[in-house]
């Protein structure tokens, strides 16, 4: 049986990501928390040598495009935190969150692929990587047309109980969630699927903020369940596929970031260990090792 992986993808959008629902703490968050947890970020990747693949917004490279936007453009245009990533010592993959963080479950395919182009022309005017793509809300759509600008994995679709909860509406599928990050359940582990041209990644567990109701999560949870998940991958050979954006960690930074730390010591020393393999999205493209028939599209 082939070892257990371990994958994590990081959604990078500041403002972006809420651009249709904005709040004056959205974009103050966006302006003044962010830069701090990227930094403090890339410093924990980097001490324990664990690479993940951060999925860019590719409009935080383009100083036209936050011109257009309302608050401070450092909430919308970042590439101070681009570089810095550049920098990281961890082996980081960088690839695309969109263009301008548009929703392809809804845009037509012209739009997909405008926004699609443009975000392959900044990631070539800034030599990043473009091959691993992570779609917006966990909503895909238009699969053919990101294979043809020359993307191979993405990752849309969560596995496990939640994801069924869902299909019964929105307001299920967040209670859902919080129960499953209230309990010490274990994540389930994620397979490469084909899915034509393309290679999709599903994702195993939302590293949630703490927020709202969300600070009733206690961190002894979390990280039960972040070694359960680890322990299921490398028992089944499947992979632990963490996800979060760093405004997962705008509240309780300290006692997130100390979980994410006492993870990423864990998982280098299992990797270290030959238990499990950490990979980023887009080295399923050049090895889909265990990867699934592909499915319908």
């Amino acid at each position: 049986m082939a070892p257990g992986k371990l994958t994590i993808s990081i959604d990078l959008e500041l403002a972006w990501g809420v651009w249709d629902h904005l709040t004056p703490q959205d974009l103050s968050l966006a302006a003044l928390a962010e830069r701090p947890i990227c930094a403090a970020l890339i410093d924990l990747f980097d001490r324990h040598r664990v690479p993940a693949t951060w999925a860019v917004v590719a409009a935080l490279l383009d100083e036209k495009s936050a011109s257009t936007r309302q608050g401070p453009s450092a909430c919308w245009f970042a590439p101070d935190i681009i570089e810095r990533l550049r920098k990281n010592r961890a082996g980081h993959e960088i690839g695309s969150h969109s263009g301008r963080h548009i929703y392809f479950d809804t845009a037509s395919a012209d739009d997909a692929r405008t926004d699609l182009e443009f975000a392959r022309s900044v990631h070539a005017t800034h030599g990043l990587g473009f091959r691993s793509f992570v779609f917006l809300r966990g909503a895909p759509g238009h699969l053919d047309v990101v294979a043809s600008v020359g993307l191979k994995v993405f990752n849309a679709a969560d596995v496990g109980w939640v994801e069924s909860a869902r299909r019964l509406g929105p307001r299920a599928g967040r209670i859902a969630n919080l129960v499953d990050k209230l309990l010490p359940i274990a994540p389930r582990s994620a397979r490469a699927e084909g899915c034509g041209e393309l290679i999709h990644i599903p994702k195993s567990m939302l590293l949630m903020g703490r927020n709202g109701p969300r600070r009733l999560i206690s961190p002894a949870v979390t990280r039960a369940k972040l070694r359960a998940g680890l322990r299921r991958a490398g028992e089944t050979g499947g992979i632990f596929h963490l996800w979060f954006h760093p405004s997962n960690f705008y509240f309780r930074r300290d006692e997130q970031l100390a979980t994410l730390d006492w993870f990423l010591g864990h998982a280098a020393e299992e990797a270290a260990r030959g238990r499990i393999e950490i990979r980023t999205m887009g080295s399923y493209a050049r090895d889909p090792s265990g990867a699934m028939p592909d499915r319908a599209t």
